[in-house]
């Protein structure tokens, strides 16, 4: 019997629509006997660095991809009040190309396509479809949307469309979702039934396999309550709302027995998602910085050369007098600097920096471990002499040590976008990235926020939050340790 995949996975990087926790979802993958498991986020790649990291520690295999939005309309498109128009669409990267493919189509659905969510096509899928694996999605997919609207033609049309793109590597998609509950069904299961009745049928006719999924978005079925209340903080819902939008509450990550059971009349559709993990290669996601090119001024061939000029000059305005001890120390650090390959890293740096100022943007004086560079003194990116407070260099770079610098720089508020603009118009859109951060909900936060969407006294509210520790980090479930009478009421219900 071939073991089932996962290829349908929404972890916590889904924001405030996945509640999985990917070491957990991962641990609970290992104790089923699952060798491989797939990352479908929606419309974002944020949490593939973590699940491919732990999945190799478990020894499970990572296919990672994307619940990607496709526009119908093209992702130019920018008519309406509220964009209706995007579907929904599996991508898997089936080797380092796909990855490398998967990643330009993601970035580019937020820098070209992006209107209430990051958007593509199928014009830029065409044109980035090597080493990618496709699937049709949940009813929120183009195909069975077509299905329920316009009917079983049109649904073909779009099915031929992607098979003639990607042969053997579309697949049509199944999902099952029974709750027993007659009006969640209907509005859930017997669409979902209505739809793989034809999608079946078009998978006969046209020579499509199918695979089953379950749009997992928690880790087991008890997890439901909370991620329904997940839901309502992101709809901005109260819970007893009829209106709001519900999950089925069938969304947790199944074993293999249990989804055998559910598509026992089907079991090619478990045995097809084997099929897909062995399609998929082992490949590495780590790789060296690649440094971008500084324009050098006319007199100077190396950036090496440039950087040693540059940071001479500034030492003859930094120090009054350039003794055997600050000689010693700057070329040891040029040294280091060439060495680790940085020295375009800064010469951008001090670069960016010196514009801001002549744009009359505040800078700050640097801060962390880049305080410990005389380099970075003497060419002005900070404005601390390391060798008057004997600060280390070697906690910033060290060759024993191969990282890339990390240069902690502020800006005043109101300038930040004029530095931005200037990095951007010299180096070029594509070469300027943003870096994401991720917020976590503290638990004095998380308690607050759900007592809203419960509709609890704001009195009861405040006592429950304030039982929490004032310490920062703390979890609720440490809370629940630490604090017997949160504890108790916890326990009580």
């Amino acid at each position: 019997m071939k073991p089932f995949t996962h290829l349908h996975v929404h972890t916590q990087y889904s924001i405030l629509d996945g509640a999985s926790s990917i070491p957990l979802l991962l641990s609970k993958a290992k104790e089923d006997g699952m060798k491989a498991v797939a990352i479908t986020d929606h419309g974002n790649m944020f949490g593939v660095k973590e699940f491919f990291n732990e999945a190799k520690k478990l020894g499970i295999k990572p296919i990672l991809g994307c619940e990607a939005y496709i526009s119908v309309r093209g992702r130019q498109d920018r008519s309406g009040s509220e964009d209706r128009s995007s579907r929904h669409l599996i991508i898997l990267a089936k080797n380092k190309k796909g990855y490398e493919n998967l990643s330009a189509l993601i970035s580019r659905g937020y820098t070209e396509g992006f209107y209430y969510k990051p958007r593509i096509d199928f014009e830029l899928i065409s044109q980035y479809h090597e080493g990618l694996i496709v699937s049709s999605s949940c009813l929120g997919g183009e195909v069975p949307q077509a299905i329920m609207n316009e009917g079983m033609e049109a649904a073909e049309k779009i099915a031929l469309q992607y098979k003639k793109l990607f042969g053997e590597d579309y697949y049509l998609e199944l999902q099952r979702h029974p709750t027993g509950d007659l009006q969640m069904d209907a509005h859930v299961f017997d669409r979902q039934q209505a739809v793989n009745k034809v999608i079946l049928q078009i998978a006969v006719k046209h020579g499509i396999k199918v695979i089953a999924t379950n749009d997992v978005h928690f880790i087991n079925q008890e997890d439901s309550e909370a991620h329904d209340r997940l839901i309502c903080l992101n709809t901005n819902s109260d819970l007893d709302d009829p209106n709001r939008l519900r999950y089925t509450k069938q969304e947790f990550f199944k074993t293999t027995a249990e989804m055998r059971e559910l598509f026992s009349d089907v079991p090619e559709a478990i045995d097809n998602t084997d099929e897909i993990a062995e399609k998929v290669e082992i490949y590495e996601l780590n790789r060296n910085p690649i440094m971008p090119d500084f324009p050098l001024p006319e007199g100077f061939t190396d950036e090496n050369e440039y950087l040693h000029y540059l940071t001479y000059e500034g030492a003859k305005q930094r120090y009054r007098e350039l003794t055997d001890e600050v000689k010693e120390r700057i070329d040891y650090e040029l040294s280091v600097i060439k060495k680790m390959g940085f020295p375009g890293y800064f010469l951008i740096v001090q670069d960016f920096l010196r514009a801001a100022r002549d744009l009359g943007v505040s800078v700050g004086p640097g801060r962390g471990s880049a305080a410990g560079s005389v380099v970075a003194y003497c060419i002005h990116i900070t404005d601390i002499d390391p060798l008057k407070y004997n600060l280390l260099f070697e906690r910033f770079l060290n060759p024993d040590r191969i990282s890339m610098p990390d240069i902690d720089i502020d800006f005043d508020e109101d300038g930040r976008d004029k530095v931005i603009k200037y990095v951007v118009n010299k180096y070029g859109f594509n070469h300027v990235a943003h870096i994401i951060t991720f917020g976590t909900m503290a638990a004095k936060m998380a308690i607050r926020d759900v007592a809203r969407i419960q509709k609890l006294p704001l009195p009861v509210a405040d006592r429950l939050a304030k039982l929490v520790p004032e310490r920062p980090g703390i979890s609720l479930s440490q809370a629940y340790e630490e604090v017997k009478e949160l504890r108790d009421l916890k326990e009580s219900g």
